[in-house]
């Protein structure tokens, strides 16, 4: 029997390294790291930098949203806006090619890596810019760091409480066993089918970029270390987001928040409309028939944003 038994958690061990060690093969095989490593208190932090570093206008730093990473950002506004400015996409710690730190799920440890890595570029005055969660850790900078900011853009931004709930999967990570599990046996299958069919319905009303999935290096997240950082974040995050939501009238800074009316995701009631109310002088932009993903979809128009943002905060200085 007790052979048996041997045999059993022998044979399911093999099993399990396999299969997650194709899964996570396969991704960083597609999707390899495009940018350099940045220490911060000993943790490495992903980032990829494009554009001029002397031109006029003032540098951007791209904060990507849930289960996606710097490249989802790249391919939507890193490449058009690094053609005359300096850009930073950043993968948010435990995402991409980032490492985790202790608490990483923390609104405010996130917006701290991330300016840890803008101080180590020596940026002066930049324009933060978030999408969806990445919305969320970038109104966390703004607090902490608005004085050393040069505008912030939102686009379709986690900003308020919600209610309801979070995907099973994502709350069965949470459970020690079930979640281990759960991201070595039948995520690295489960999710890369359900992702690689669910695309489309996730762009919607818009029509996803084409061979977004390969191009976006979304099977990053199907690896077990970023599906567990994806999941504590989403997991976390109306806690996270109840400890900041009364304190957005301390911004005194030009925000731009856009978002599409037709988002299911991120309601544009409870968010971006609440929150511009909230914060003295901020834009807010309503696309109609646009929905999450306005990154991709309205891309030249959130450029033209952010350079009359950029021209707004010349004019300041």
């Amino acid at each position: 029997m007790r052979v048996i038994t041997f045999l059993f958690f022998g044979i399911l061990f093999v099993a399990i390294t396999g299969l997650t060690g194709c899964a996570t093969w396969n991704a960083e095989r597609n999707a390899p790291m495009i940018g350099e490593w940045i220490d911060v208190d000993g943790e490495r932090m992903h980032a990829f930098t494009a554009g001029p570093r002397d031109g006029d206008l003032p540098p951007v730093v791209l904060i990507h949203g849930a289960s996606a990473n710097l490249l989802d950002m790249q391919m939507s506004l890193g490449e058009a806006l690094s053609q005359d400015r300096f850009v930073v996409m950043i993968d948010r710690p435990g995402r991409g090619y980032s490492d985790r730190p202790k608490h990483g799920y923390a609104l405010d440890v996130q917006a701290r890596y991330i300016h840890e890595v803008v101080n180590t570029f020596g940026l002066k005055d930049p324009l933060i810019v978030g999408q969806s969660l990445g919305g969320a850790v970038a109104l966390n900078y703004a607090l902490q760091y608005q004085e050393e900011m040069g505008g912030l853009v939102l686009l379709a931004p986690v900003s308020h409480e919600w209610p309801g709930g979070i995907a099973w999967y994502n709350r069965a990570s949470q459970i020690p066993l079930i979640g281990f599990l759960l991201r070595r046996l039948v995520i690295p299958v489960y999710g890369q089918l359900a992702a690689e069919d669910g695309i489309e319905d996730t762009f919607l009303p818009d029509t996803a970029p084409e061979n977004y999935y390969r191009r976006s290096g979304l099977a990053l997240l199907f690896r077990p270390g970023d599906f567990k950082s994806n999941a504590a974040d989403i997991a976390h995050l109306k806690q996270e987001i109840i400890r900041q939501q009364n304190r957005y009238g301390e911004l005194q800074l030009m925000v731009a928040i856009m978002t599409g009316t037709s988002d299911t995701t991120v309601s544009p009631e409870i968010h971006s409309k609440t929150l511009a109310t909230q914060i003295d002088g901020a834009m807010l932009t309503l696309f109609p028939d646009t929905g999450h993903a306005l990154h991709h979809s309205q891309t030249e128009k959130i450029i033209e944003a952010i350079n009359a943002l950029s021209v707004r905060d010349a004019a300041a200085h």
